[in-house]
């Protein structure tokens, strides 16, 4: 069996076949494919480094969290040191 090349068949006379065929066309089909081709690999880049900078966000508010818990437990035991030393200047001031 041998392939045969068939064309489209197209109403209105061809019109757009016409437009397949110009030369015009033949040589901005390739050139919009590289246009395509680079905007969706800028896309690409864009997301991914919008994606790190998210994750390294998110790293830096986690240490946030976590020195916030410190800080609260490190004034916890400041509270109480100065609680109890408040507490001995007043059992030596009352005798």
């Amino acid at each position: 069996m041998a392939l045969q090349k068939r064309s489209i068949v197209v109403e209105n006379g061809g019109a757009a076949q016409s437009v397949f065929e110009h030369q015009i066309f033949k040589m901005l089909l390739p050139a919009l494919g590289f246009i395509l081709v680079g905007i969706v690999t800028w896309l690409f880049n864009t997301v991914l480094t919008l994606d790190e900078t998210v994750q390294q966000h998110t790293i830096h508010l986690e240490h946030l969290h976590m020195a916030e818990e410190q800080f609260g437990e490190q004034m916890e035991d400041l509270t109480e040191t100065l609680t109890d030393l408040r507490v001995q200047v007043g059992r030596f001031t009352a005798h």
